[in-house]
This record gives structure tokens, sequence and C-alpha cells, in this order.
């Protein structure tokens, strides 16, 4: 049974993320949108949704507002074979893996459904983490942090969301293959364009 089949359980979930969230805005200084994509029902099938989801955003941003306004458009499937069709969450989601880019420009439409928005509000680097609970192994949510300018060392917001995810008593369990061999989780493509 999925969180979003529980609601008791969804709204825990929901409420750890939101404390969470408060936790890493309190860590961090810099000019970010970080939300959550969670799975909700749509019809037979699970897909991924950041609405009604908790977020926080960086008030004096007005592209990644806007940038968040747009993603609220976006569900993205959970089950899906094909990568394109699960796009940057529903991949995390699926593969339980972390996925980053220094520039999400570097992606193709395919690749990042949301490109159009990114090149018109100027969302540059993006971290996508699979969210835990604590005594399950199954993907819960995905929190995917946003910038406007691009990043290749994420390794100071993995830190501070693994922190704020402890608060939530929620965690990734890839954190810590992560910071020894961070590197190996980029595109190799996307790394030789921004070079």
């Amino acid at each position: 049974m999925t969180a979003s089949e529980n609601p008791d359980g969804y709204c825990l979930i929901k409420e750890r993320m939101t404390q969470a969230l408060r936790h890493f805005k309190e860590l961090t200084e810099q000019n970010v949108l970080a939300q959550v994509w969670a799975p909700v029902r749509n019809g037979n099938r699970y897909a991924l949704t950041t609405s009604g989801q908790p977020f926080v955003l960086d008030p004096h941003s007005n592209g990644l507002h806007q940038y968040r306004t747009a993603s609220l458009m976006y569900m993205f499937s959970v089950d899906g074979e094909n990568d394109e069709i699960l796009g940057l969450p529903g991949r995390v989601f699926q593969h339980k893996i972390p996925e980053w880019t220094p520039n999400v420009q570097f992606y193709s439409s395919k690749e990042y459904q949301r490109l159009n928005h990114a090149q018109h509000y100027n969302v540059r680097g993006t971290l996508a983490l699979p969210v835990f609970e604590l005594a399950g192994q199954s993907c819960v949510a995905v929190v995917e942090l946003i910038m406007t300018s691009p990043k290749i060392n994420y390794a100071p917001e993995v830190d501070k969301i693994c922190k704020a995810l402890e608060v939530g008593f929620l965690l990734t369990l890839l954190i810590i293959p992560m910071c020894y061999g961070f590197f190996m989780f980029v595109k190799y493509h996307v790394m030789f364009q921004f070079l």
C-alpha cells in the first residue's frame, strides 16, 4: 500500500516533508526552489505531482516563483517503462537514485519536459533526491532543488537536505555513496557540454 492509498500515512509524510523543508530553508541562504513530488492516483495509475505538496522558495526570485507555478501543471508517471515518460522526478522515484545536472538546459525536451519553462525562467542547476521513510525501503517522494545558476558541486546542498530530512524522520538512502562518488550520478554528455 502506498502512502497515497493510506490517507493517514500520506498526511504524516506530507507533514514531515513540510517540517524538513522548513528546516532546509533555515539552513540555506541560496536562491533556491525546493519542491516535493509525491505519488497520487491518476485514474488506475500513479503519477507524481508537486501540486498540493510542500515547497520553499526564495521570495526575491520571481523566475523561480514562475517556474514553481509552471511545475504545478505537470504530472510524471511512476510506473512507466520509458525514462522519457517518467521525467526527472519519475526517474528518481522509480530507480531510487538521485539525479542532478549542472544545467538542465543541456537536457533534451524528451529528457526534461519542463525545458521550455527552464529556459524562459533561467533555471539551471537541478538536484532531485528520492525520499524514504526511516522504517521502509519504498520511495515515498522526491525532493527537487532548483537553482538559477549552474552548479557542479552539490555536496553542501546534499548535506543540508539530509539534515533537514532527519528532522522529519525521513531519509534519502543514497547520500553516503554520493559523498564518495558524487560525479558518478551526472549524465556524462551533460558534464562534457558544460565544460
